[in-house]
C-alpha cells in the first residue's frame, strides 16, 4: 500500500492548473482531478469519444459548454436524450430557458404558458418554435426510413447559432444519436408531423447500426474507445451495450452523476459492475466524479480547452 500526503491547494489563475492539483486533494475533488486526468490520457491516445448527455443539460446553461466539448474532440459520437436537442433548438431559435426572480407555484406557471424544469422555466412558444422548424425539415425529406441522427443533422443545417451544439456536431460530422426518439417532445412532434406527410419514418435500428459502426471501425483501427457520461440514463446504457457486440470495451471512462449505485439503477452502476459484463476493459481507467454535472462540467471543458 502507497501512503501519499494529501496536499493543501494553491489558488491559480489557470483553471486547468487548479484540476491538475485537485487529485492531490480528497473527495470529489480528488475525483475530478482524476477525471481530468483520465481524459488528458485518452486526448492523447486518440481515441475515439462516445459522449453521452442525459437529462435536459441543455437549458440549464450547458449547450455552449457542449459544443466547445466537440471542438475539441471532433472524433466522437454523442448520445442524448430528446430534451437536450430539442432544448438546443429551442435557444438557437430565441426561445431559451429562462430564471424567474420569485418562484410562483406550478398552477400560476402552468396556466401563463410556463412549464417548470426544477429552478427554470421554458414556455409553450419555444415547443412551437421547434415544431415549425421540425416541420420544414419533414417536408424536405425524401420518403424514406431516417434515424434520429439524420434527422438532427438535418435540424444542424437550419441553425445558425454558434452555441448550438446540434450546429457544431454538423459542422464537425459528428452525429448526435437520440436513442430514446420517441419519448421526448421532438418525438411526439415528429410522430404528429408524419402522420400528414405520409412516408417519412423514424428507423432506430439505424441509430444502432451507426453506434456499431464506430465501434467495430475502432476495434478494425486498433483505435482506444473512450466515454463521458454526463448523468446516466438511456444515453450511457445505449453506449455501454454497444460494446458488447463489437467485443471492445472501453479504455476509458469518466461519469459525472448524483445517483449511487446502492439502488440498482444503470445511472449509478459503478465502472467496476461494468468491468463484470466486458463493457469496460480489464485494465481500463475510470473514475466517477459525484457531482452535479452542472458544476463539474464547466470545470472539466474548460481545463481541456486550456491543455
Amino acid at each position: 500500500m502507497l501512503l501519499l500526503n494529501v496536499l493543501d491547494l494553491t489558488p491559480c489563475s489557470s483553471i486547468k492548473d487548479l484540476v491538475k492539483q485537485l487529485k492531490y486533494a480528497a473527495f470529489n475533488a480528488r475525483r475530478l482531478g482524476k477525471a481530468f486526468e483520465i481524459l488528458e490520457e485518452a486526448l492523447q491516445e486518440q481515441s475515439f469519444f462516445f459522449i453521452g448527455l442525459a437529462g435536459a443539460l441543455t437549458p440549464s446553461g450547458m449547450r455552449y459548454l457542449i459544443a466547445q466539448l466537440l471542438n475539441k474532440l471532433p472524433n466522437s459520437l454523442v448520445v442524448s436524450t430528446g430534451a437536450n436537442v430539442l432544448h438546443d433548438i429551442a435557444a438557437s431559435l430565441g426561445k431559451p430557458a429562462f430564471h424567474v426572480e420569485t418562484l410562483e407555484d406550478d398552477i400560476s406557471l402552468s396556466r401563463r404558458g410556463l412549464m417548470r424544469i426544477h429552478d427554470i422555466v421554458t414556455s409553450a412558444d419555444a415547443y412551437v418554435e421547434v415544431e415549425s422548424l421540425l416541420k420544414k425539415v419533414v417536408e424536405e425529406l425524401p420518403a424514406g426510413s431516417y434515424a434520429s441522427y439524420e434527422i438532427v443533422k438535418a435540424l444542424g443545417t437550419m441553425i445558425a447559432d454558434e452555441k448550438s451544439f446540434i450546429r457544431t456536431a454538423y459542422e464537425r460530422h459528428i452525429d448526435v444519436i437520440v436513442p430514446a426518439f420517441i419519448d421526448s417532445i421532438l418525438g411526439l412532434q415528429f410522430m404528429s408531423l408524419t402522420s400528414v406527410k405520409k412516408g417519412v419514418k423514424l428507423d432506430q435500428v439505424k441509430d444502432l447500426q451507426r453506434i456499431l459502426d464506430a465501434q467495430f471501425i475502432a476495434k478494425e483501427k486498433s483505435m482506444k474507445t473512450a466515454a463521458i457520461i454526463l448523468g446516466g440514463g438511456v444515453p450511457k446504457n445505449f453506449i455501454y451495450q454497444s460494446t458488447l457486440i463489437a467485443e471492445k470495451p472501453l479504455d476509458y471512462v469518466v461519469q459525472i452523476t448524483t445517483d449511487v449505485p446502492e439502488y440498482g439503477g444503470l445511472s449509478g452502476a459503478t465502472p467496476e459492475e461494468a468491468k463484470s459484463w466486458r463493457k469496460i476493459g480489464e485494465k481500463a481507467k475510470a473514475i466517477v466524479v459525484y457531482c452535479d454535472v452542472t458544476i463539474a462540467l464547466p470545470i472539466l471543458v474548460s481545463a481541456l480547452l486550456q491543455s
